[in-house]
This record gives C-alpha cells, sequence and structure tokens, in this order.
C-alpha cells in the first residue's frame, strides 16, 4: 500500500498535458526561472555635470549603448541603458536636484523679502516687489481695494496721512526651481496682498516654464556630450 501510494505521489509531480479541440492545456503550473543577470547599483546624484562625468568616465564600461539620459522633470533627471540580451535594462543614474524648490501661495511679509533676494534671480520685477513691500510696515493699517483684476493698496502713516500704492496684478520673474548649471525659466505670477499684510504669489503660465526648464537641461547634455551623441552611444531626450 505504501508503494502504490508513492507511486501515486511520484505521478502527481509529472506534467501531462492534454489536447483539448485544438488546444493544449497542462495539468501543472509551470513557472519560468529567470537567470540571473548581474546590474549595476543606481547611483544618486544631484547635479547635472556630476551626470556628464560619470557617462563620459563610465561609457566604455556599459556593455549595453546607447545611453539614454532622460529629462524627467525640471528636477530629475534618468540614466539607463539600452534593451540587453534579456530584454533588460540598467538603470545607471539618477540625478535630482537638490536646491530651493518655489511654493505657490502666501507667505508673510518678512518670509517673502527674504525669499525674493535669495531664491530668485535679480530683476526689475523682483526690484519693483521688495520696494513695495519695503514701504509697508506690520505697524501700518494695511486697507485693500479689490476689482478682481488688480489691487489698490492703502497703508496710513503717522496719524492722518495715507498713501494709496497701485499693486500691479501679475509679475515675471525667476524663482530657482531647476538645476543650477541651467538658466532659471522666468513664469508670471499672480501677485496679491491681504489686509494683514502677507503676500501671495500663485503661478499664471500654466506650466509652461517646466517646458523651459527641461528643454534648457536637454540643451546642456546635447552640448557637454556632443561627441558621444554624435556617435550614437548616448541620447537626450525629455
Amino acid at each position: 500500500m505504501l508503494k502504490a501510494f508513492a507511486e501515486y505521489l511520484q505521478s502527481m509531480k509529472e506534467n501531462k498535458t492534454y489536447e483539448i479541440n485544438g488546444e493544449v492545456y497542462s495539468d501543472n503550473n509551470l513557472v519560468r526561472v529567470p537567470k540571473h543577470v548581474e546590474r549595476p547599483m543606481q547611483l544618486d546624484l544631484t547635479s547635472l555635470d556630476s551626470v556628464v562625468q560619470l557617462v563620459k568616465a563610465e561609457l566604455p564600461k556599459v556593455a549595453a549603448t546607447p545611453l539614454f539620459v532622460q529629462v524627467v522633470s525640471p528636477r530629475k533627471v534618468s540614466v539607463f541603458s539600452t534593451l540587453d540580451e534579456v530584454k533588460g535594462r540598467d538603470s545607471l543614474y539618477r540625478a535630482v536636484c537638490d536646491g530651493p524648490d518655489f511654493r505657490t501661495g502666501w507667505r508673510s511679509q518678512e518670509e517673502a523679502i527674504i525669499e525674493l533676494r535669495s531664491n530668485f534671480i535679480p530683476d526689475d520685477d523682483v526690484d519693483y516687489l521688495l520696494n513695495l513691500l519695503g514701504r509697508i510696515s506690520k505697524e501700518s493699517e494695511v486697507m485693500t481695494e479689490d476689482n478682481g483684476v488688480s489691487q489698490t493698496v492703502s497703508a496710513r502713516n503717522g496719524i492722518a496721512l495715507r498713501s494709496y500704492e497701485p499693486v500691479r496684478p501679475r509679475v515675471c520673474m525667476a524663482p530657482f526651481r531647476t538645476f543650477l548649471e541651467v538658466e532659471q525659466p522666468h513664469s508670471e505670477f499672480i501677485l496679491r496682498l491681504d489686509e494683514n499684510a502677507r503676500v501671495g504669489l500663485f503661478e499664471a503660465d500654466g506650466g509652461h516654464w517646466k517646458l523651459e526648464a527641461k528643454a534648457n537641461i536637454k540643451a546642456y547634455f546635447e552640448a557637454e556630450l556632443a561627441g558621444e551623441i554624435a556617435d550614437g552611444t548616448v541620447v537626450v531626450m525629455v
């Protein structure tokens, strides 16, 4: 009896196939065990220059070329190989910008002044906004008139004197929000001030700055890796 039971268990391990209506069926589930392939560990970077240096230095060691340099976003770049013999790719490098990143919304007057001086490219609109905020103090009685398009800010000076300051509804500025090796794109912002002298800056270009930033990064790689692109070992894409 034990022998018969052992033979039964052995028969259950065998893979049997049946042909039914022209189709082949198996009574066992087969799982393919993929071949082990050594893959390099992805290296995390923080600048575009480091990507260029590594691509130039390690390109001869990469088995499957070309290498693809993908501008994923204004703050992220990925480098990976083409398909190898087992239809796999090597994810080699990833660069993530570690510089300041602009946030839209409301901020205090003091926060806005510090941010304008430290995280924006100096230009006429930055100077205009700094000059405007410099004439409004927290101690002032600040009133706003809003017609839905533009604002007028009224700040009391002293006891009775009140000055009226028309506020431009939009300003065009370039905050630091992509890799520092490329030009920071300008874009329009809706400018708002409230009764507490808080400053509101809201992006008003529909995200066009992101396209410009990615194009700037692509142009940077095309200049720095011109030789590798020309011989077909590197492809830059957005």
